[in-house]
This record gives C-alpha cells, sequence and structure tokens, in this order.
C-alpha cells in the first residue's frame, strides 16, 4: 500500500482543533484579572532594628518580709528561670488537674505556720491535709513553706531545688 500524498482531514482532526482553540480561549479568559472593587493595600509591619546581642529579662524582686525593717530586708531575688513554691504547688496541681490548693494560716508566739489542703475534685474525704514543722517570719512566706512542704511530701524525688530560690534550695536540701 502506498501513503496518499496529500493528508486527509477527517472529523476527528477538525474536533480536536475546535477543542483547543476552547481550552486556549478558556486559559485567556482565567489569566485576566477580575476586577476588584477596592483592594487594601496591606499595611507594612515597622521593622524592628537587628542586633546581635542576646539580653535576658532583668531578675525580679519579691517581698516576704513582715515589713518590720529585718536585717536581709524581707526580699527574695528571683532569676527569671526560678518559681516561688506556692507556684509550683500551683503548676503541679494544673498538671494532673486538680483543684487549686487552699492555704490557712495561723499566728503563734510571733511566728506565723500554715496548713495547706490539696482537694479532691470529686470526693471532699479524699482531701489531703498537710501542716508545716516550721513557720516563717509572715505569712506569704509561711505560705511558701508550708507548699515547699508538701511538694516534698509529694514527690521528694523531683530535683525542684533546681527551681527554687536559694532560701528555699537550701530547705528543699535539708529535708
Amino acid at each position: 500500500r502506498a501513503a496518499p500524498s496529500r493528508p486527509r482531514m477527517g472529523r476527528e482532526k477538525v474536533a480536536a482543533l475546535s477543542t483547543k482553540e476552547a481550552k486556549a480561549l478558556a486559559k485567556a479568559k482565567a489569566a485576566e484579572p477580575a476586577p476588584a472593587p477596592e483592594q487594601a493595600k496591606p499595611k507594612p509591619r515597622p521593622r524592628l532594628k537587628q542586633t546581635n546581642v542576646v539580653s535576658a529579662a532583668p531578675d525580679r524582686a519579691v517581698s516576704l518580709g513582715s515589713g518590720g525593717g529585718g536585717g536581709e530586708g524581707g526580699g527574695i531575688v528571683l532569676k527569671q528561670w526560678q518559681r516561688l513554691p506556692k507556684q509550683l504547688l500551683q503548676e503541679h496541681c494544673q498538671r494532673n488537674k486538680a483543684p487549686k490548693p487552699e492555704y490557712y494560716s495561723s499566728q503563734r508566739g510571733g511566728e506565723h505556720f500554715c496548713r495547706v489542703r490539696l482537694p479532691d475534685g470529686k470526693d471532699k474525704a479524699k482531701d489531703s491535709h498537710f501542716s508545716a514543722p516550721v513557720g516563717g517570719p509572715s505569712a506569704q512566706d509561711a505560705q511558701h513553706t508550708a507548699a515547699l512542704y508538701v511538694l516534698f511530701q509529694i514527690s521528694p524525688t523531683l530535683q525542684l531545688h533546681l527551681k527554687l530560690p536559694d532560701l528555699y534550695a537550701d530547705r528543699w536540701k535539708a529535708w
């Protein structure tokens, strides 16, 4: 058989050309941007000054004294990474999905003492009560000491002294 000298143009070829043309028209229409009513320009963000210096937040001073003008001045300087015992006890309760601890302070002989109640969310009979063996010069210091004692009773193997200020870290190590 010999190949024909002139190519035939059948119906398929004509249909294919019209499909290609339709696709080209669709692409051209899609490429045209649709008229937008009012395009709001995004506000430029303020640029921050870039430096190579990394600075830490300043230490914060916490006053726990009774305000009587004691020898130390009654304050504890907390580093940014340190936590007070009441904070650690509250974080412990949050992790265990337990209610917040309750503190009951009393004063005996010029020294403040504190009891701590760890409520059970479901059964009041299962509440835990702790009385700290040592007190403090103020009610707030007694509460922190009691919270430290509770943390030590609950989990003595944790190395919480690494997160505590020096005063409470020394008490943790002594127990």
